[in-house]
């Protein structure tokens, strides 16, 4: 399925001098040839008309700036239609652009190719893959914040999946991603899916056809069909980024960790307009062919729901989980001592009882366990003082940061029949256990 860009575009702002000053004759001829434009090719047909008449009984008198006046625009276009797509834009540099191009009167908008700083913004962001790196237990991380054009980003996107290629689970962190082009979309999906797996559907308004999208026959490495795969989303996750999550969430192939996305399934191009002015008008919606489903205004939903600022850790903790539960009894002990440490990150320290800390206050051999204030602390060998992190399974973390937290020792409290805590057990990640009793 060919995708032009589809933007969430609540992020942008005007890009040129603030304190332009706007006449009223020139706003009104903004004003009436977005209208005419939205008219011709708003994709929701029957909403088009009321829209652009709705936009023409607005009156601007107080917005006589650039700025002002295009902010103005926005509000009104995404109120009255209920579009976080639309925005308004002051660049008279882009509208002579498109003006060139045919955007103004094509029937179909035409793809304008962008100019030499725009693609060094690109290059310069890395066509926007951001942060690929491998976290512990073997879990790849890939941080996306736009879905460039594959002709420009499809070199970047294979180096990628090829760096990841040995991971045993994948988390794609589309938290700040606002969206892009459908074409990099789809051939990321196809990494995750066999090969001529039906995709997303198209209306485009501007040439009355639905088009239906497919993965890739062959693509340049190794699919990953069967791996744990994790999309982090949530409010900044928009359009493009929503219709990767949307599509391998309906597919079953991958958990949405964080918050609902935007519900930004629309998207279109940029419009000359009048008087230095450009509107991005949708002239298409993606949905699903097999159910109908789309995500506009409703967003995709999380399967694990979480802040989205714990996302990242409540997706790493399943994906650790998920592998635990088919690997070998060396794998599955290391994994679930992650898992342990995970799920401080995911769901917070395990509140310390007072009773529990009480009993477990005292002179084991070699070892001092002290109370201070809230916490509990471990005086062992080194002489140093560590603070202990009560841990998920019943365990606690001896911090000591001069260590990777997955190389620092643990402690458990061993108890007697009655209930009395009458000893401890030293554990380190190569699974000794070394016992101290209690004096």
């Amino acid at each position: 399925m060919r995708m032009k860009r589809l933007l969430f575009l609540a992020l942008l702002a005007t890009t040129a001098a603030a304190d332009t000053p706007i006449a009223a004759t020139a706003r009104a001829h903004v004003v009436d040839e977005i209208a005419r434009q939205i008219t011709a090719r708003y994709v929701l047909v029957d909403a088009a008309p009321k829209i652009a008449a709705a936009l023409r009984a607005r009156t601007y008198d107080d917005a006589t700036t650039a700025e002002a006046f295009a902010r103005a625009l926005t509000d009104d276009l995404r109120t009255i239609g209920n579009d976080l797509h639309f925005a308004v834009e002051f660049d008279p540099a882009r509208e002579q652009r498109l003006r060139a191009a045919g955007a103004g009167t094509l029937r179909k908008l035409p793809d304008v190719p962008p100019t030499p700083d725009e693609l060094e913004s690109m290059r310069r962001a890395n066509y926007g893959f951001r942060s690929s790196s491998i976290l512990e237990g073997n879990v790849g991380y890939l941080e996306l914040t736009t879905f460039e054009d594959l002709a420009r980003s499809r070199e970047t996107a294979v180096a990628a999946m090829q760096f990841l290629a040995h991971t045993d689970a994948l988390i794609v962190d589309l938290r700040r991603n606002p969206g892009g082009s459908g074409n990099l979309v789809s051939f990321l999906q196809s990494y995750f899916l066999p090969p001529d797996t039906r995709l997303g559907a198209m209306f485009d308004r501007e040439t009355g056809k639905t088009t239906e999208g497919r993965t890739l026959r062959a693509i340049p490495g190794a699919r990953r069909l069967d791996i744990p795969l994790y999309i982090l989303a949530g409010p900044g996750t928009g359009s493009a980024a929503e219709a990767f999550a949307f599509g391998l969430q309906l597919r079953g192939r991958a958990r949405i960790a964080g918050e609902k996305t935007s519900g930004a399934a629309q998207g279109g191009g940029w419009v000359p307009a009048a008087e230095g002015f450009v509107v991005f008008i949708p002239t298409f919606r993606a949905f699903d062919p097999a159910t109908g489903k789309t995500w506009e205004r409703v967003g995709v939903q999380p399967d694990l729901a979480a802040p989205v600022e714990r996302a990242l850790a409540v997706a790493h903790l399943d994906a650790v989980n998920a592998l635990a539960e088919h690997a070998s009894d060396d794998r599955k002990r290391e994994l679930h001592w992650l898992a342990a440490l995970l799920d401080v990150d995911a769901h917070g320290a395990k509140p310390l009882d007072a009773n529990d800390a009480g009993a477990i206050v005292g002179h084991y051999r070699g070892i001092e366990i002290e109370r201070d204030g809230d916490a509990l602390t471990f005086l062992g060998a080194s002489g140093v003082k560590r603070t202990l992190i009560p841990l998920g399974d019943g365990t606690f973390l001896i911090e000591d940061r001069s260590v990777p937290r997955m190389n620092q020792a643990r402690v458990r409290f061993v108890r007697d029949d009655a209930g009395r805590v009458n000893g401890l057990e030293l554990l380190t990640v190569s699974g000794q256990v070394l016992p101290r009793p209690r004096l």
